[in-house]
């Protein structure tokens, strides 16, 4: 059980990050923009922060096993639509799907491991399954440019598809003496609906406001509906009995804190991983092919995976407050020093940049979680992981959201202010977007517009924009992590570490 358990975490991890090695590929060949990538993978980051935590009740009320074949089924069918995409939207469709997957299988895999292993057992299986994680998430960009050099992105998904397939038949046998559910909690709907649409609704208004206008009706009606939907989400859940996110913990200061760091491990996590492949496999930059890319970070993820084996044993000697601290300022430092690349940096400019961000993820990974989760009682300690795991994923998905914007607008800018340096007319808004992905066919179909006299200065131009998009979204970062660090200290002031 513990084997399915983790191969089932692992494909999570894998599938989380092997896209974003394959991000240039995938705008090549489906023509899409900065903006619909940004989709592909926040819309998958999205459905899991909207639905995690209701899959998790469902577990309890249906079955562990019963909901982890849900999820890999629901996973491998959107594998497929994903590995079949001929149009932008079948891609985001399919991640969206994918997404769903993700948030059934996350927590059935933590769920049964506590059910099949006894108090004294469920330290050591939950760590080889927090490791296995750890692995997967470091790994899965390396995964996603071995196969989209040799063969193609789409085989990504296809092996995603076979891989799930046989794990569904894997989870029938090994799941089949697990428990059924003694009671049956209810399903909180009107939670749920309220808690995916405002999300939905907020991401939508925040990717599509530089393009239908931040006054635009569109833009101020999708932030209403979020507004609306969050304060009718707040109402409802204080009033029942049976929430699905008992929002009253959140009175707690460490628990707050917890969220705090997970919320902005997440946005650095996937911030790097997203915008570090824009930036290296653009034609105009450095040029890396999607194995180029993954193997350029690899340094960064050997950093996460060994910070977070070791950060367990030194929080629980010194406590939480110091050591997650320390990791906030490093990913702060970090992004800072990766905020001064521009076109002409090379390799040797940036790899121990992303060093350093990768021992501040690593030291946040986890961490944060358990200083969280070790403040709040035993009955609430599962409503606090539901919270914390949609905070997780809402990180994630608003840095592809609001770090998409920052990079078209500072990218459109540095590029604009190019060509008119070189007396070149600017771009119309859609080639732009497609022209910051830095595809070849997407520069070369911009490229082709132009007199060959300009079409020097263009590159050049285009070069200045992603890195200028990259650096905005660094300091961005690297600035976020610094004053969270601040309020990590004034939040965690009275935790110690426990004492057994």
């Amino acid at each position: 059980m513990l084997v399915t358990g983790c191969a089932v975490l692992f494909l999570i991890g894998v599938n989380t990050t092997a896209i974003n090695t394959a991000l240039n590929a995938i705008a090549d060949d489906l023509s899409m923009g900065s903006g619909e990538l940004g989709w592909a993978v926040g819309i998958y980051l999205i459905a899991v922060a909207g639905f995690v935590v209701p899959a998790g009740r469902l577990g309890d009320m249906l079955g562990e096993r019963e909901v982890m074949i849900v999820g890999l089924v629901v996973f491998a069918v959107a594998a497929i639509l994903v590995a079949a995409a001929d149009a932008p939207w079948m891609m985001i469709l399919g991640r969206f799907g994918q997404g769903l997957g993700s948030a059934f299988l996350m927590p059935a895999t933590m769920a049964a491991l506590r059910v099949a292993y006894p108090p004294e057992r469920q330290g050591f299986a939950l760590g080889i399954w927090g490791a296995v994680g750890g692995v997967a998430f470091a790994i899965g960009p390396l995964i996603g440019g071995v196969l989209t050099d040799a063969a193609s992105w789409r085989w990504v998904w296809w092996i995603t598809f076979a891989y799930a397939a046989i794990l569904v038949w894997v989870t029938l046998v090994t799941f089949r003496g697990m428990p059924r559910p003694a009671s049956q909690p209810k399903l909180d709907l009107a939670g749920t609906a309220l808690l995916a649409v405002s999300l939905f609704a907020l991401i939508l208004a925040i990717q599509q406001g530089p393009e239908w206008g931040w006054g635009a009706a569109g833009t101020v009606a999708a932030f209403a509906v979020s507004a609306v939907g969050l304060v009718s989400l707040v109402m409802l859940e204080t009033r029942r009995r049976d929430p699905l996110l008992h929002l009253r913990l959140l009175r707690i200061p460490a628990l707050v804190a917890a969220n705090l760091g997970t919320f902005v491990n997440a946005v650095l996590l996937i911030g790097i991983l997203y915008f570090f492949n824009l930036y290296a496999q653009a034609t105009v930059t450095l040029d890396y092919s999607a194995l180029g890319a993954s193997v350029a970070l690899l340094p960064y993820g050997v950093c996460v995976f060994g910070a977070s084996m070791v950060i367990g044993r030194i929080c629980d000697r010194v406590g939480f407050r110091w050591p997650i601290a320390a990791g906030l300022v490093l990913m702060g430092v970090g992004g800072l020093l990766l905020s001064r690349i521009d076109a002409a940096s090379g390799y040797a400019d940036i790899w121990w940049g992303t060093m350093i961000v990768g021992l501040g993820v690593g030291i946040t990974f986890s961490a944060p979680s358990a200083a969280g989760l070790r403040a709040v009682s035993d009955e609430h300690a599962g409503e606090a992981s539901g919270i914390i795991n949609v905070v997780r994923y809402l990180g994630a998905a608003l840095v592809c959201t609001l770090g998409t914007v920052v990079f078209s607008q500072a990218g459109s800018h540095d590029l604009n202010r190019a060509l008119d340096r070189s007396g070149i007319a600017h771009l119309e808004q859609d080639r732009l977007d497609k022209t910051l992905t830095g595809a070849p066919a997407q520069l070369a179909a911009a490229e082709r517009t132009l007199d060959p006299r300009d079409r020097r200065a263009f590159r050049a131009g285009a070069a200045d924009g992603i890195a200028g998009g990259f650096s905005a979204v660094m300091l961005g970062l690297g600035a976020i992590s610094l004053v969270s660090a601040v309020a990590w200290l004034a939040l965690m002031g009275g935790l110690r570490p426990r004492r057994e």
